[in-house]
């Protein structure tokens, strides 16, 4: 199979006019400049603001489209050091050009089938309340009392009481 591919690579390469194998010389160099990109930058800040990339080919140059203005400005910065990382993964491009998102543009981000799955199991697993009782309130009420800070106080007990309302939940289911 190692050999295969080469072969059949060059066979298709010498059998294409020279339009359609300066066509596909193009092609290959995009996937590489896409490639390289995305060694350097997926899965960084700065690529999380990405919202789209464009390889010109005739000038060898990527625009990169970021979603705000200031990331355009860090990005315009941080240029020359992307280039030199693609460079170092065998990607020489002439420049890059930082462009601002058209208004109103969202791009489609691909999530994957795991925060997918996560993002509706945790819809599910939410259970309605389960009022506490009388005296559980008051028990309630009594360990958070010592607590001099409303805001604080009323955040924990809130805390304790959805803690208590999930155990009594659980119980009842088992």
């Amino acid at each position: 199979m190692a050999d295969f591919l080469p072969a059949e690579r060059h066979r298709i390469l010498d059998q294409a006019s020279e339009t359609r194998r300066a066509q596909m010389h193009a092609a290959e160099a995009s996937r590489d400049v896409y490639r390289a990109w995305n060694e350097v930058c997926a899965g960084t800040r700065e690529g999380a603001h990405v919202t789209g990339l464009h390889y010109v080919p005739e000038s060898n140059e990527l625009i990169v489209y970021a979603d705000g203005s200031s990331w355009v400005a860090e990005l315009t910065m941080m240029r020359e050091i992307i280039r030199a990382r693609m460079y170092r993964r065998g990607v020489d491009i002439a420049n890059i050009k930082v462009q601002l998102t058209r208004p109103g543009y969202t791009p489609h981000r691909i999530k994957s089938a795991r925060a997918a799955g996560a993002a509706t199991s945790s819809r599910k697993q939410a259970a309605p309340a389960c009022p506490l009782t009388p005296a559980e309130e008051t028990a309630l009420e009594g360990e958070v009392s010592p607590i001099e800070d409303p805001r604080l106080r009323d955040a924990l007990k809130k805390a304790m009481k959805a803690s208590l309302e999930h155990k009594i939940i659980n119980k009842d289911q088992t």
